[in-house]
């Protein structure tokens, strides 16, 4: 049984890595362009002690806000008392961003975001910090705090439940 939750696990990141790496659309100077900003986040993610990975991609709506979906995996470490399924793991949900380039001056490459993430299994606040390295490329950081379960179990304490502290980090692909 580990052996297959495993396998799915390591499917599951790279189909991830593909995702943020094959896409052939033009390319975007700034960190957050605004209106119609299309952007691939993939990176490793740290929630209360798990290790994870995560995916999301992000659309501008305007000059200030976006909006998106992200799916997150944590993988089981073994020293949990029960083994969780793959969808236990698994956290899948929207998100808003109030992105504050530019309301601060910020030089192009630099986008400061916050707002609010509702999943399959808890709902929270985000911040980050996005760096375009190239026209493409660019990396990310980014923490989260959960506020609320939105799915529980009475009986396993599911690996996204409850108030847990996240931090993320890795690569933005811009898709335009």
């Amino acid at each position: 049984m580990k052996k297959k939750n495993r396998m799915t696990r390591i499917a599951f990141v790279a189909a991830m890595a593909i995702v943020a790496l094959m896409s052939p659309h033009k390319a975007s100077a700034q960190a957050f362009d605004g209106d119609m900003d299309e952007k691939v986040r993939a990176g490793y993610l740290n929630l209360s002690g798990k290790s994870g990975a995560e995916l999301d991609y992000t659309n501008g709506l305007n000059d200030y806000l976006s909006y998106g979906v992200f799916a997150r995996m944590l993988f089981d470490d073994g020293n949990d008392e029960h083994e969780h399924s793959f969808f236990e793991s698994l956290d899948i949900g929207a998100e808003c961003f109030f992105h504050w380039d530019e309301l601060l001056h910020l030089p192009s490459p630099l986008d400061i975001y916050t707002g609010f993430q509702l999943g399959w299994q808890s709902g929270g606040l985000a911040g980050g910090l996005k760096y375009n390295i190239s026209e493409r490329w660019g990396l990310y950081v980014q923490a989260q705090q959960g506020l609320f379960d939105v799915s529980h179990s009475k009986v396993f304490d599911y690996p996204f439940n409850g108030r847990k502290f996240g931090v993320s980090a890795g690569i933005t692909f811009s898709l335009q």
